[in-house]
């Protein structure tokens, strides 16, 4: 296994809804999930060849809120520290290109939470609500 590490843009609309499906985070409608990733601030994609097998986003405003998303590895290739090293670098442009007083947020998966604990994201209460 030799993966592939980028930075900067997103995956395709269509390996973008395939990997969010086998790893349980969501289906998303094809021309929703383009209309989203024009909108990326920062991604971080990991492959095994052509095969995309890890990501994670930042989307907002780039100046005054950010949130992480997608953060998604595939079942093959969990427990391997991908997701971990997705969200340091995720982390690290948020770091460098943020301003210091953007507040970066995300939503935790339920089980994923110490991943985002050591990554140094704090519990807070929140609301959300679905279009529709």
């Amino acid at each position: 296994m030799t993966l592939t590490w980028a930075e900067g843009m997103p995956p395709d609309v269509a390996e973008y809804v395939a990997l969010r499906h086998i790893t349980n985070l969501g289906d998303r409608n094809p021309a929703a999930a383009k209309i989203g990733l024009s909108h990326t601030l920062h991604a971080v994609t990991v492959r095994d060849g052509k095969r995309l097998v890890g990501m994670g986003r930042i989307i907002g405003d780039g100046g005054c809120f950010v949130q992480v998303t997608d953060i998604g590895v595939h079942p093959d290739y969990q427990r391997r520290g991908i997701g971990r090293e997705i969200v340091q670098r995720l982390n690290d442009w948020c770091d460098t290109s943020l301003p210091a007083t953007c507040y970066i947020s995300l939503i935790v998966d339920p089980g994923a939470e110490g991943l985002y604990e050591r990554a140094g994201f704090a519990f807070v209460t929140g609301m959300s609500r679905h279009v529709g």
